[in-house]
């Protein structure tokens, strides 16, 4: 089962995050197998820069592939140089890449 998460307000970080670790432990326990993916654009994608405080280790160790909005990044003058090493991809364009993972059977959550 292939999951894509979706954030693009700040507000909203601390429920991705606790929605990611329990869709992660739910795989673990189930033995479901699949991609979880977080598309992070908007303004949500301040806090995927180095200088941020929003932890994203734990979603390296539960092997979640983060993607950014370069759309976003150029809005707000943020250089890919400026992000989290945890950072798997950026993509052109975030609305765009929930449409691909829609199209090809990703389950779609916003909290």
């Amino acid at each position: 089962m292939d999951v894509i998460f979706h954030i693009d307000e700040t507000i909203k970080w601390p429920t991705v995050l606790s929605n990611l670790k329990h869709m992660n432990e739910w795989y673990k326990q189930t033995g479901t197998t699949g991609t979880i993916e977080l598309l992070i654009n908007g303004e949500a994608v301040e806090q995927a820069m180095k200088a941020s405080d929003v932890n994203f280790t734990e979603m390296i160790d539960r092997n979640i592939k983060i993607a950014v909005c370069q759309n976003s990044l150029d809005q707000r003058q943020i250089a890919k140089e400026d992000l989290k090493d945890a950072v798997s991809l950026v993509v052109p364009s975030g609305v765009v890449e929930l449409a691909i993972k829609q199209q090809q059977g990703y389950s779609y959550i916003k909290p």
